[in-house]
């Protein structure tokens, strides 16, 4: 099983099934993988037997799971309640209000142009008392909050350069074989030139959310928040003076975010 298929299809699918469990029973549940990319975090919730999980993601590459399924696991069969939906642009998303028990976005709103869409679109999903699960990783001005590491492993790199002197380096990074995403689909399909420039556009889109904008997003959306844990960045990461100037040191020394929320 390769790093990148066990992270998420063992790794994440637990952690977001064992957040959600904590609020809720999941046995029979009808669960939401809101942004849910390539799957794999999806086909793992759904092999960890809850009632039936439902991915849903702008961009179809969930379209390749059966080669995953099979070279990691030797079937490509994906579970029988396992399903996926391409959806708009807009975060509108194509059920009936209420259509779930619950719901997951994992590693999804640092992309979103639009939160208060987001919000609203898992709203309108979860019926009335169902649980949403939000994680973010890595926040924007944590150490590598660029998502860029895999090409500058420069720690606040993207927060300590301008922009385009930041954008230079990540294009003038040669491949090599400890890249811990080789074994990502994007990877994998793309030369590696066509990766970077992929992983750049992505930078360049991030909508730099912190926690407390996420916080205030979630005022007034329908959605009340019952659980907030954040993780520190390593110890090693001491942010330099300069940004400590400019940045709360909360946002500079928080790494990732789960935030469970109650419909």
């Amino acid at each position: 099983m390769d790093s990148w298929f066990s992270s998420h299809y063992v790794q994440a699918a637990r952690i977001a099934c064992g957040q959600l469990a904590q609020h809720m029973p999941l046995a029979g549940t009808r669960i939401l993988d809101f942004g849910c990319g390539d799957g794999i975090t999806a086909a793992g919730a759904a092999a960890l037997g809850v009632g039936f999980v439902v991915g849903v993601d702008v961009h179809p590459s969930f379209a390749h799971l059966p080669e995953r399924l099979a070279a990691n696991t030797g079937s490509p069969t994906p579970p029988p309640n396992l399903a996926f939906v391409q959806s708009g642009p807009d975060c509108r998303l194509p059920f009936a209000p209420g259509s779930f028990d619950a719901a997951y976005s994992w590693s999804v709103f640092e992309h979103l142009p639009d939160i208060p869409a987001a919000l609203e679109a898992l709203r309108l999903a979860l019926r009335p008392g169902g649980h949403c699960l939000i994680q973010i990783d890595p926040l924007y001005y944590s150490p590598f909050g660029s998502h860029l590491r895999r090409l500058v492993d420069i720690p606040w790199g993207h927060l300590l350069m301008s922009t385009a002197a930041f954008v230079a380096l990540a294009e003038a990074a040669d491949d090599h074989d400890a890249n811990a995403e080789k074994d990502d689909l994007l990877y994998a399909q793309n030369d590696f030139a066509a990766y970077k420039r992929y992983l750049v556009e992505q930078f360049l889109d991030l909508n730099r959310l912190t926690v407390r904008q996420l916080l205030h997003h979630i005022e007034g959306s329908g959605l009340t928040p019952v659980r907030l844990k954040t993780m520190p960045v390593s110890p090693e990461h001491i942010p330099p003076p300069q940004l400590l100037c400019v940045h709360a040191r909360d946002d500079l020394l928080t790494s990732t975010v789960y935030l469970v929320l109650r419909r």
